[in-house]
């Protein structure tokens, strides 16, 4: 029975997780589709997350352990993970998620029936509140910026039952086809943290492929836990710069040339703004940590446009039909509510999803 289904490799990327860990892996034990393999991918834990690992489940044959020399980030962790791996699919989770049992099982199909199907969404609900949702996907907003399907702790009322298409997945709890993520060149390690799976979806669309929100693949997430772990302060200088760098970025590398000077020029004056704003508020590492972000880009641009000239090479499909998709209009209040209310209540991520 197991050699006739696609083998599956899930990447689980660990950084000081002791806490979350092993109840990860043993949800994915414990799930019902039996052709699968476990790549641990730590980044130079401080903790004991390694050694509980393999006090626990040193017996598995389907679980090894990577352990990289410094904390590189999850886009460069998964890429690692990604080059171990033998699965025709590749699953990422988040060490602080937990999954339903019929995770995979409801997901793979999903592949096996359409083969212009690249990235698969799961639903993902709130590890404690599993009623409410944390993600279902997202898609682009006019001005460059991300706008979310479903608000976090939003309630789960049904209404994201039905498989769509969005435009990127969150690697919480997502699925790639290991030829496309291939094709495409994985996730950019430049990135280190957020907006990589942005990136990624984009690129994956661009090659001709669909992203899709699969809900009866569930995973529970147990949402901000990266502050508990790093700090609200490294949080927040991961936010502020490499947010704002990684923003950049991939608009730089996905847009036409139309769309890049039309929707990049304001998406860069949005964020001086920002800065601006938290200036006035009395941040001033914030304000000095989103202009780095923005010369970042500039200090990068050679590298930056090899990017962009490998990706629109690869180009199916252009702009005019592929926002139709992946993009949605908002009110500039809508993206103003998002900057005001990560002040307000101190999180730092909030305005970059």
């Amino acid at each position: 029975m197991i050699g006739k289904l696609p083998l599956t490799s899930i990447i689980v990327v660990n950084f000081n997780g002791q806490k979350y860990i092993l109840n990860c892996l043993k949800s994915i034990f414990k799930n019902n589709y039996p052709n699968y393999e476990i790549i641990v991918v730590d980044n130079n834990s401080t903790d004991e997350s390694i050694t509980v690992i393999w006090e626990n489940y040193k017996s598995k044959k389907n679980l090894q352990v990577l352990n990289l020399k410094k904390n590189f980030g999850p886009a460069y962790a998964r890429n690692r993970g990604v080059e171990k791996a033998k699965g025709k699919y590749i699953a990422f989770l988040d060490n602080d998620t937990l999954v339903h049992p019929d995770w995979i099982k409801n997901a793979i199909p999903e592949f096996e029936k359409n083969q212009k199907l690249g990235i698969v969404q799961c639903k993902l609900l709130l590890a404690n509140e599993k009623n409410k949702i944390d993600y279902v996907g997202e898609f682009l907003g006019q001005n460059g910026f991300l706008i979310q399907i479903a608000k976090g702790g939003d309630e789960d009322k049904g209404q994201f039952e039905q498989k769509m298409p969005i435009m990127a997945a969150k690697s919480a709890g997502m699925f790639i086809r290991k030829k496309v993520f291939d094709q495409i060149g994985g996730f950019d390690g430049d990135y280190f943290i957020y907006v990589e799976e942005t990136d990624l979806g984009w690129r994956s669309w661009l090659a001709g492929y669909e992203t899709l929100l699969i809900p009866k693949s569930i995973v529970y997430h147990e949402s901000g836990t990266s502050t508990v772990i790093l700090g609200k302060s490294r949080t927040d200088f991961n936010s502020k710069f490499h947010g704002t760098k990684n923003y950049i970025l991939t608009l730089f590398k996905n847009l036409g040339t139309f769309n890049l000077w039309r929707i990049l020029s304001v998406h860069i004056f949005l964020w001086i703004g920002l800065a601006w704003f938290m200036l006035l508020l009395g941040k001033r590492k914030q304000f000095l940590w989103i202009h780095q972000g923005i010369f970042w880009n500039v200090l990068n641009f050679r590298k930056n446009l090899k990017k962009r000239n490998i990706i629109q090479k690869r180009r199916v499909v252009s702009d005019r039909i592929l926002f139709k998709t992946i993009m949605k209009k908002r009110k500039f209040y809508y993206f103003l509510k998002k900057v005001i209310f990560s002040h307000n209540v101190g999180n730092a991520e909030s305005f970059l999803k």
